[in-house]
């Protein structure tokens, strides 16, 4: 989750703009800030939705429990927590895409975002930094997202172990919940790998020429 606050996309995109040189670039990059983040939390509005509609019909799925168990408690509690954060995030792309647009409404827009955005810093140069709250809020929404999937996760990992048990415990249940297992252990294992990578240009090697052999 580390990655959703790395300085080169959230924090320095900020930094540009507050201190940009002249005041049409920092108005060309406020307006292309403003309207990458209500792209990026329309994305969240939606996929947010249709997380919570996933998790509100777990009811439906197929019971893996014998005898009629009843479904455990950890499972229920990470599956209604994420629903929790699921709508939250849609509630949180919802309230910060009605905030720029109604800021976008005043004649001074891109200065009110910047104002928004930033602070005067304590140095004596006149440079702006962004507020580390800003910094935070303006990624809940993906934040909220990954703990709601994080939790859906969890829920079925002890759905389908708390079916394996018993004497004869190397079953069908066993071997499902082995499977699902090692899916999520690669899947996770993917997924970290991706976002490390994702994250880990080299800016300096920008514009320099590579030889192929």
């Amino acid at each position: 989750m580390s990655s959703l606050f790395k300085s080169k996309t959230t924090f320095d995109p900020i930094y540009s703009l507050l201190n940009a040189d002249e005041d049409k670039e920092r108005d060309e990059l406020t307006q292309r800030w403003k309207d990458n983040k209500l792209q990026e939390l329309s994305f969240i509005g939606v996929v947010g939705g249709l997380l919570a509609n996933v998790l509100t019909s777990t009811n439906s799925w197929p019971d893996v429990l014998q005898n009629g168990r009843s479904t455990p408690w950890v499972v229920r509690s990470c599956w209604f927590c994420g629903i929790i954060f699921a709508l939250a995030s849609v509630l949180t792309a919802a309230s910060q895409s009605i905030r720029l647009h109604r800021m976008s409404c005043r004649p001074d827009a891109n200065a009110s975002i910047r104002g928004l955005l930033g602070i005067k810093s304590l140095k004596s140069n006149g440079e702006k930094i962004p507020r580390r709250a800003q910094v935070w809020i303006w990624q809940m929404g993906v934040l909220y997202l990954m703990i709601s999937v994080l939790f859906m996760i969890i829920g079925m990992l002890a759905l389908v172990w708390a079916a394996v048990g018993g004497q004869n415990w190397w079953n069908g249940q066993a071997q499902l919940a082995i499977t699902f297992s090692v899916a999520a252990a690669v899947v996770a294992g993917l997924f970290v790998w991706e976002q490390v990578n994702l994250f880990a240009w080299d800016e300096s090697s920008e514009g320099s020429s590579v030889r192929l052999s």
